[in-house]
Formats: structure tokens, C-alpha cells, sequence
């Protein structure tokens, strides 16, 4: 049985395309929607199972194509991960337009006083 899977896209013009499917991504696809080298995602993959922000078992999955090829596919929360550590542009457009940051108002309340204060 073939695994139905959603891959988000981005335009050249920043235009985020969210799948109905259920996002799972090959490290190539990530690469290609934010515009880095394989080697990129890689390391960002690692750094995040490594650091146990999230778990491989959880956000990674092995999709057999025949008794000859699989691949490795990543879930929208590694998707989302991997976005945060890497931070090219195309990351931070499908960040702000996939809602995963609002932006807030800072208010300070206080001062810091200096030594001489």
C-alpha cells in the first residue's frame, strides 16, 4: 500500500502551498522548499533527534516503494523543526504563513538601573 502524503511547496514569490494530505517530506523535498543543500536539513535533523527536541520514531517514517527502494519521509512537526533551526528566508515565510509565529506586542514595565543609578 502506497502512503498518501502531502509535500508543502513554495514559490519563488513566497507563496506557501499547505497539502490536504498529511505533510510527510524526503529530506530532498525540505531542501528544495527552503532553498538549502540536502547536507542542511541533514544536520538539522540530527541536531533536533540528537538534542531530543522531537523523536525519530514519532516524526520519521520508511516508505517502501518495491522490495528494492525505500526512502526516508519526515512529519509537518519535523517539517516545522527543521524550519526554526535553519531560518533562510523561504523558512521564515512558510513559518509566519503557516501561523506557527504570531507576532506580539513587547511592553515594558520596568528599568534597568545601572551601577551608577
Amino acid at each position: 500500500m502506497i502512503m498518501e502524503r502531502g509535500i508543502i511547496t513554495i514559490s519563488e514569490n513566497g507563496a506557501v502551498t499547505m497539502p490536504i494530505a498529511p505533510v510527510w517530506m524526503t529530506q530532498q523535498e525540505m531542501s528544495d522548499a527552503f532553498n538549502v543543500f540536502g547536507c542542511d536539513i541533514r544536520r538539522g535533523n540530527r541536531a533536533i533527534y540528537k538534542n531530543m527536541e522531537l523523536l525519530e520514531s514519532d516524526t520519521m517514517r520508511d516508505v517502501k516503494l518495491d522490495n528494492m527502494t525505500s526512502y526516508d519521509v519526515y512529519s509537518l512537526e519535523m517539517v516545522i523543526a527543521v524550519a526554526f533551526k535553519l531560518q533562510t528566508k523561504e523558512c521564515m515565510v512558510f513559518i509566519r504563513s503557516s501561523g506557527f509565529v504570531r507576532r506580539t506586542k513587547i511592553v515594558v514595565i520596568g528599568h534597568i538601573r545601572g551601577n551608577g543609578g
